[in-house]
């Protein structure tokens, strides 16, 4: 298992690979560079399995490093290590799959067990780079928006559940439940239903779908219960309420009547 740890600062690079215990999590190898480009040459020559980056350094920032690493097909685990928590950043970090920041000064005892638990991560479930959450200490913005984008992506599948959330997260699944509960003000299945409501209304507005396939676009089992549920929730029928608005599209996109459940 290699590491590579990247930032412009000598002696921060070396105080990290003096503190953490590398052997003792797993690690084989640890690798520095002091700028991307030499960074580049490191990742294209050795196989590095966890990437530790600054963001901000001179002539190219770690999360421009992390995208070419990306874009050059090179599946590095990445965590962030920066002096400032951004929300700008958290957001490049999520849409480039990264795990987590470490802000500076560097707490090893905060940084050893993400290390270690990348590297359990990559032994037990192989190289598939993805979010890793910790579940002992998340930041509160960071988890809002791995959780908000993983349910959007995953809104029309019916068996979305809070246990498939809490596997995708790594996190356990009363925990994210708390969590869920403290950032949203609501239960992660009442989230889950107005969200599949939300969309189902602008599907409703803006095309001319059937409401059978509007249901399932939207994760709903069953016409039935789609109609059931948003009766429920906005007060009238899916029809009703296409009915109050209007198409803005003339025809029929899927081939089927939208008057049809």
């Amino acid at each position: 298992m290699n590491l590579l740890v990247v930032d412009d600062e000598y002696y921060i690079v070396k105080g990290i690979v003096r503190a953490i215990d590398a052997s003792a999590i797993g690690i084989d190898n640890v690798f520095t560079a002091y700028d991307t480009e030499e960074a580049k040459e490191i990742i294209v020559r050795e196989h590095i399995d966890i990437l530790l980056t600054d963001i901000e350094m001179p002539q190219e920032s770690g999360l421009s490093l992390i995208s070419w690493a990306k874009n050059s097909g090179y599946h590095v685990w990445t965590i962030i290590l920066t002096g400032h928590q951004r929300f700008d950043y958290a957001q490049t970090a999520l849409q480039l799959h990264c795990m987590d920041y470490v802000l500076k000064p560097v707490d090893p005892m905060l940084l050893e067990p993400k290390l270690a638990r990348a590297v359990n991560f990559i032994n037990t479930r192989g190289k598939s780079v993805d979010i890793i959450c910790d579940e002992d200490t998340p930041p509160a913005d960071t988890f809002t928006l791995r959780i908000q984008k993983y349910l959007s992506d995953h809104i029309d599948n019916p068996d979305l559940s809070r246990s498939m959330a809490a596997d995708y997260l790594h996190m356990n699944p009363d925990y994210l439940s708390s969590l869920f509960h403290r950032q949203f003000g609501q239960t992660f299945n009442t989230y889950i239903t107005a969200r599949r409501i939300d969309r189902a209304k602008e599907l409703l507005i803006n095309t001319d779908f059937s409401l059978s396939l509007i249901s399932q676009k939207c994760g709903f089992s069953s016409s039935s219960y789609f109609n059931k549920t948003f009766k429920k929730e906005a007060g009238i029928t899916p029809q009703q309420y296409r009915s109050g608005f209007g198409t803005r599209r003339k025809g029929v996109q899927d081939g089927t009547n939208s008057d049809n459940t």
